[in-house]
C-alpha cells in the first residue's frame, strides 16, 4: 500500500516517552523519515499541556515557518504555548583517516 503525505507533519502526544516508539515505527516504515520533538504546549481547543512532534524527510531543509505551519495544521496553539525548536540538519560523521607508519 502506498500513500502520499505532505511533509512536514506535526502530531501531539501526552507523554514525552511516547515520541520514541513513534520515531522507531516511522523509521521501520520508511528509513528516510525523521521524527523529533519540537515543542511543548496546548491544543487550540484547550486541554492539558502536551508534547508536539514533527515528522519530516531526512535532508529536507526546514525553516521556522515550515514548522509553525505544520504545528498550526495539527492544532498547536501558538499564542499560549512555549518556544518552537527547528530541527537542525543531520551531518554525517567525519571520515576516519588511517595513518600509515
Amino acid at each position: 500500500m502506498q500513500a502520499t503525505v505532505d511533509l512536514p507533519q506535526a502530531f501531539s502526544v501526552r507523554d514525552e516517552h511516547e515520541i520514541y516508539p513513534i520515531r522507531h515505527l516511522m523509521g521501520r516504515l520508511n528509513p528516510e523519515l525523521r521524527v523529533v520533538q519540537v515543542a511543548t504546549g496546548v491544543h487550540v481547543n484547550g486541554g492539558c499541556t502536551v508534547f508536539w512532534g514533527l515528522a519530516y524527510e531526512d535532508g529536507q531543509p526546514l525553516e521556522k515557518a515550515d514548522v509553525e505551519r505544520a504545528l498550526t495544521r495539527a492544532g498547536f496553539d501558538l499564542a499560549h504555548s512555549g518556544p518552537i525548536q527547528v530541527p537542525t540538519p543531520r551531518t554525517p560523521p567525519p571520515e576516519k583517516t588511517v595513518c600509515r607508519a
